[in-house]
């Protein structure tokens, strides 16, 4: 039977260990990044350090990509993988995320040797994505501004959601935002699709 397998998220070291680690029974455990459950990550890093056992069994690998470190740890199935690489080299590693004593790691799927053009590519590609994901932040705050500012203008009258998708053009986004201003008790609905600030 064929098993769909998680997304491999690409991501820095440091969004791996610096995020909660949800352990979960009998389904896949993963780490909160920015709202996604990242069971699977795709990283590039250098080794830094590598241990082996005497039966040679089982091995682990201290990666470093500059934001921070993690072990990634391998047993009978993975130690081939392991066994290949040596302190210096530079590898891209498509890993699940495990947990053990409150300490974040990760198992090998692949570990491939890169080239250190690669590597820049993948730092300049993370922080366009972070610096996307910042935009999108502030333009959904903005939105959020707009929108309660319409619905206090509107007085006792408030503001329909006929007008306030207007503002969104995005029936959903503005669901959303009004739902939030709901939450955080800036609005109330008096009655369906009408919108008063509190």
């Amino acid at each position: 039977m064929f098993t769909k397998r998680h997304t491999a998220y690409k991501l820095s070291i440091k969004d791996i260990v610096s995020n909660e680690f949800v352990a979960k029974e009998g389904e896949s455990s993963y780490v909160l990044v920015n709202g996604n459950q990242v069971s699977r990550v795709r990283l590039m890093a250098t080794i830094v350090n590598k241990f082996m056992n005497d039966e040679r069994k089982s091995g682990s690998l201290i990666l470093d990509d500059g934001t921070e470190v993690i072990s990634l740890r391998g047993w009978e199935n993975e130690f081939h993988l392991i066994d290949k690489t040596a302190i210096g080299q530079l590898v891209e590693v498509i890993a699940r995320v495990r947990s053990y004593n409150d300490q974040t790691y990760l198992i090998p799927e692949v570990i491939k040797k890169v080239e250190p053009d690669w590597f820049v590519l993948r730092k300049l590609e993370l922080r366009i994505d972070k610096e996307i994901k910042k935009e999108e932040a502030k333009k959904e705050d903005n939105l959020k501004d707009m929108i309660f500012e319409k619905i206090k203008a509107g007085g006792n009258n408030g503001a329909a959601m006929d007008e306030l998708a207007k503002i969104c053009k995005d029936k959903g986004a503005c669901k959303e935002i009004l739902k939030e201003l709901l939450e955080e008790d800036m609005i109330f609905e008096p009655r369906a699709g009408k919108y008063k600030a509190l």
